[in-house]
């Protein structure tokens, strides 16, 4: 039975060693398969800010907290606060056997630069860029940076994301109409109400 699960279902590729910002942004876009994202900085700098969903496991505690409560088949993106720590984190995880573990080249600060969620207590602070809340933005941003595909599927995203941008605005400003007018009527109201009296 096994077998025959393992035939229809494609077994994930394994993920590379390092990893660039992107490809981790684009599984968490499109909710592919469980993965985990480790942020092995101290822990008072991973309140301050880190990448949405991390879980902070500080390099000196990371062996026994990633064995207690990761699966060793895992896939881990991992991140430090530079190169060397993020590296040193990984060689740590691989020699706890575990076989999927991706270092996140370039760490928050790249993750950042490509519009990706964080919190903490500095991000909750920091305004959101404007591509987090603006869906038609980031269906734009997800295109440029995918291979080129046919210039049809591309165009015909690219009309809808364009189409959706203008119904949004549409709706706002019919909204905005709908509120005035009430507020004008209220006024009205207001106004014969004291005219009676």
């Amino acid at each position: 039975m096994d077998n025959l699960v393992g035939g229809i279902i494609p077994p994930q590729p394994p993920i590379e060693a390092q990893s660039d910002v992107h490809a981790l942004k684009s599984r968490l876009e499109w909710g592919e398969p469980a993965f985990t994202i480790l942020d092995v900085r101290d822990r008072m700098t991973y309140n301050q800010g880190h990448i949405m969903g991390a879980m902070p496991m500080p390099t000196d505690q990371l062996q026994e907290r990633a064995v207690a409560s990761l699966d060793k088949s895992r896939d881990i993106y991992v991140y430090g606060a530079n190169e060397e720590e993020t590296s040193q984190a990984a060689q740590i995880l691989r020699s706890a056997q575990f076989v999927h573990v991706s270092e996140l080249k370039g760490g928050l600060a790249a993750w950042k630069a490509i519009g990706g969620p964080t919190e903490g207590i500095v991000e909750s602070r920091t305004p959101a860029g404007a591509d987090d809340y603006n869906v038609v933005a980031r269906i734009q941003n997800h295109l440029e940076n995918q291979p080129k595909q046919g210039a049809s599927t591309t165009e015909s995203i690219q009309k809808g994301a364009s189409n959706l941008k203008e119904n949004i605005q549409e709706g706002a400003s019919n909204l905005k109409e709908g509120i005035q007018k009430g507020i004008n009527d209220i006024k009205e109201d207001i106004n014969e109400s004291e005219n009676r009296s």
